[in-house]
């Protein structure tokens, strides 16, 4: 069955968290139907591509090992971007002419065979499905063999600290992918993130999968949390503000649950002059009214446009105040760049930008 880029693209962004023989990924990938005519794809299998001497044999078996009977584990697994993986394929060499499966370039894919058989793919998923699609099915491995007595998550677990390290080192992967794979070893601040977000009901790569909406800009939510600029519960009120509020947004703003969790902090630390109750729940908030009209209205992004440098979170936790809870004072405005930390320039920027 033929698929379009756009489907399959989608299929990718949509893989679970579980295991899959990467065979069904790869015969996924092939069926675009727009990359079949282009020709990137091999049309037959170079099986001896590598000599039996450069290649490692089933430590049980002494059989060469196929990609086809490989499996890959999304829970710690890096997004697969299918733009990028094609790119690859595009590639041309110093020649000019379109590149081959390079031995030197792919190196070793590295698999670990669990107690029950199963090869998974732990580091090389990419150059696995770029193998296959150049018709190279049996690659030059690097085996580690679990122990027999290794359950599936210990096994799950030894692998996810070992990709972190080896990709997480060299900066490559996002603070998401990082987080993820954090979970699936037990990482302390990665399951303190998991709980936060939990509790805020919002999902990041698919590690909170009863989530309503997904939460874009993971990297100031992390920070704000462990460096404890923001109280955890301060997180979970503006979250709830937020699904109460935009409740037809599938996403919520980084910048803006941070700027607003900063907002209520502050209230409820006393550290301002003035009070009000927030809780984001209907009947009892004095917030959730007012973000309810606001939000009928206008997106997230009026509210994160075109922050300060340096001072993106109480940017936005100023404007919060000052364009939707109607903190119209000049005293007032004043106190509160005073308390977010902003220097005589921010505040006269500040006070003068919102109240113009």
């Amino acid at each position: 069955m033929s698929m379009t880029f756009k489907e399959v693209d989608k299929y990718l962004q949509n893989l679970e968290l579980k295991s899959y023989p990467i065979k069904e990924i790869f015969e996924t990938i092939r069926s675009i139907s727009s990359l079949q005519s282009e020709g990137i794809f091999a049309d037959q299998w170079s099986d001896n591509y590598y000599d039996d001497l450069e290649l490692l044999k089933h430590p049980e078996t002494g059989e060469k090992i196929s990609l086809l009977d490989c499996y890959v584990d999304i829970t710690y697994q890096r997004l697969l971007r299918l733009k990028v993986l094609v790119d690859h394929l595009r590639a041309k060499g110093v020649d000019g002419e379109p590149l081959e499966y390079d031995k030197m370039c792919a190196g070793s894919i590295d698999i670990a065979i669990r107690p029950d058989g199963e090869i998974f793919v732990w580091d090389g998923f990419r150059r696995s499905l770029i193998a296959l699609l150049k018709g190279i099915k049996y690659p030059s491995f690097s085996i580690f063999k679990h122990s027999k007595n290794d359950s599936i998550k210990k096994c799950r677990g030894r692998e996810s600290f070992a990709f972190k390290k080896r990709n997480g080192d060299n900066e490559a992967m996002a603070k998401e992918e990082l987080y993820k794979a954090g979970i699936f070893f037990s990482n302390p601040k990665d399951l303190e993130t998991k709980d936060a977000l939990s509790e805020c009901k919002l999902d990041v790569l698919k590690t909170i999968p009863d989530a309503k909406q997904t939460l874009q800009g993971f990297a100031i939510f992390e920070k704000s949390l462990h460096s404890q600029l923001i109280g955890k519960e301060h997180l979970v009120t503006a979250a709830r503000l937020f699904r109460n509020s935009w409740t037809k947004d599938s996403t919520v703003a980084g910048y803006a649950i941070c700027g607003l969790a900063t907002y209520i902090q502050l209230l409820a630390t006393d550290s301002l002059t003035w009070s009000y109750n927030v809780t984001g729940f209907d009947k009892e908030c004095d917030f959730l009214p007012l973000l309810k009209k606001y939000a009928e209205n206008k997106p997230q992004t009026s509210l994160t446009g075109n922050r300060l440098s340096n001072m993106g979170v109480e940017t936005v936790a100023f404007r919060f105040a000052a364009n939707v809870f109607n903190l119209n004072t000049y005293e007032e405005q004043v106190e509160l760049a005073k308390k977010l930390g902003f220097d005589q320039d921010g505040i006269g920027q500040m006070v003068k930008i919102e109240r113009s």
